[in-house]
Formats: C-alpha cells, structure tokens, sequence
C-alpha cells in the first residue's frame, strides 16, 4: 500500500522549519563562532590538527584565521540576503565543519575543536550538532522569502563581507605581534656569569615540533633558549625538562607518577600559560613534584603546545623530546628506564 502524498499544510510547515534553519539559525551558529573567534584572535582556536596542516604548509596561522574569518561572514550575508544560494551555502558550511572535526577526532583530539572560543565543548559534541543541522538543512525545503531585490540583496552582502571582512583582517593581524622579554644572565656555582641579558623577540605563536631535537645541544633549541633562569647545570649530566600547564590532569598524572618521590635526574618544570594573557587561576592542580625547580614560560605568546611535552638532556645533548608524553606508557623517561 502506498503512503499517502504529503499535505500541501505539511509541506508548508516544513518548509516554514527549512527556511528558520537555512536562513536564520544557521547563519546564527556560524556567527557564534566566527565572533568568539574574531574576538578572541588566537590562532589557538584554530583546530589543533588543522593547524598542523596549515603550518606543515608554510601558511601563517593568523592569515589563515583571518580567511576563514572572512570566508563565514561572507556566507552568513549569503545564506540571510540571496534566498537561491542560502540551502547549498549552509549545506556547504555545515559539511565542511564536519569533515573538519571529524579530521579532528580521527587523529585523536577529543577536548577541544575552537569552534565557540576557549569554551569550545568536544568536538564530538559539535559534530553532532553539525551533522543534525546538516541532515535538516539537506532534507527540508525551505521556502523562499525575499527580503530585498537582487540588486539590493547582492550589495547589501558585498557591503557586509567587506567590511566584516576589513575588520577581522585587521583586527586578527593586530594580534600578530609578538613579545619582547629580557633573558636574564645565567652563572655558573661561582656566580661567574655564563651569559649575559639577552632582549628577545618572541614570536606571536610559537607552534612545537621535536622532531629534529633529539641529538641538538638542548641550549640551540629556540623554546628552551626562551625560558627565563634556566638553570645553567642543564649542560651537567642527566636532566629532564617538563613543560606542562598547571590544569592539565595529564601532566598531574605523569608527574605523581614518575615524579612524586625522588627523581633520579634533576628536573625542571616549565609552566605553559594556558592564555595569551596570562594562566588560568581556577582549576589548577597542585604540583606533585616537590624536588623539582618550577619555572614559567613568558607570558603574551600563544603556546600551541599539548602538555606534558618531555625533554630528556645528557651533557647539554637532547637525547629523546616528547610532546603529550603519556603518564602510564612514557616514551621519552630514559632516566628511568623507558
């Protein structure tokens, strides 16, 4: 038996959801993220292997936030004024956002995508919501409601994208300016000084990659050169140096486990700020280590960096460098036999 034709009042209630999906809440999700992101300017909010992607491609994060900046509010413009084009450029936008976060998941960032700002849920959360809104946006008409003439319609979103466009520009590029910070002189046991102060110019991201550390002088390497009061002994005998974020349960873990009681190699701890602008007060984690020296990265760059990121050091030669070193299963704690 063959279903009925659907009613011409319930093809038009939904076609009244499609048109409140395409033309209103879409364009509305989008513009959450793409204001927390422009507000926010930290190319951290960039998904995390995206952002690998980007650099692996020589692109300057803060350009690429900028695009992508420019890019949503030009369809956010698209899907409220130009009636033809607002159901294939949310379906567009929505799809992307998913193939996005699941890149995301896949290689196995289940925190954070930066979708909404620092506050961002998991990324399996907002592929939900992606995806719903996807699969009513492709299955639901949508009906056409013209709030403009064409001509009116199309100047109006040209106006719109370039001058959204202009702002997150400039404003996302302003943020791209790095930080001066002063290295203090480093002694030997004498108070014979090693090095003087140094001025240095911090770049505005500092993105890791340890692949090439292990087998350089760990005084070469551009992170550990920017850490101040390093202490000068990291060039005697067997050292580890820890960068790790004060919130970061991971590192608490690797650091109760390995390092609570006697070390057997003197170890420094390096605290990532976890803002630009400074660290996190709630939510931090007392540290478990207590024979270790506490030092602190400078503040006003965007660390992208996942904590506990291990740096093992013989004679002043890095011998292994870990980035989101595992507390139960470590790949990179040779001092104490793995």
């Amino acid at each position: 038996m063959m279903a009925p034709p659907p009613t011409a009042a319930s093809t038009s209630a939904a076609s009244w959801i499609g048109l409140i999906l395409v033309r209103f809440l879409v364009p509305l999700w989008v513009l959450a993220g793409a204001a927390t992101k422009l507000v926010e300017r930290s190319p951290k909010l960039l998904p995390e292997h995206l952002r690998s992607v980007l650099t692996e491609g020589g692109l300057d994060l803060h350009h690429a936030l900028s695009i992508f900046l420019v890019i949503e509010f030009a369809a956010i413009a698209v899907m409220v004024f130009i009636p033809r084009l607002a159901r294939i450029t949310a379906i567009f936008m929505l799809l992307v956002f998913c193939l996005v976060l699941l890149h995301e998941i896949f290689n196995g960032n289940v925190t954070s995508c930066g979708c909404l700002g620092s506050v961002s849920p998991p990324p399996w959360l907002m592929l939900t919501i992606d995806f719903t809104l996807l699969v009513l946006v492709a299955a639901l008409p949508v009906r056409p409601l013209q709030l403009a003439a064409a001509g009116v319609a199309w100047g109006v979103v040209s106006l719109f994208a370039v001058a959204l466009g202009v702002v997150s520009v400039a404003w996302v590029l302003d943020g791209a300016k790095g930080v001066e910070i002063v290295v203090p002189q480093t002694t030997n046991d004498t108070g014979q000084a090693l090095t003087p102060n140094t001025t240095i110019q911090l770049p505005a991201y500092y993105s890791l990659d340890t692949a090439d550390w292990p087998g350089q002088p760990a005084r070469n390497i551009d992170l550990l050169s920017w850490i101040p009061n390093l202490p000068a002994t990291l060039d005697d005998g067997q050292q580890y140096v820890i960068l790790y974020s004060r919130t970061c349960e991971h590192c608490y873990e690797l650091l109760l486990e390995h390092f609570s009681y006697d070390p057997p190699a003197a170890t420094t701890l390096v605290a990532i700020p976890e803002m630009k602008d400074g660290f996190i007060e709630d939510g931090q984690i007392e540290n478990p280590c207590i024979d270790c020296l506490e030092l602190e990265l400078p503040i006003g760059v965007d660390w992208l960096m996942t904590p506990p990121i291990v740096i093992a050091i013989e004679n002043g030669v890095i011998t292994c460098a870990q980035e989101a070193e595992d507390g139960m299963m470590p790949q990179c704690l040779p001092w104490h036999g793995y």
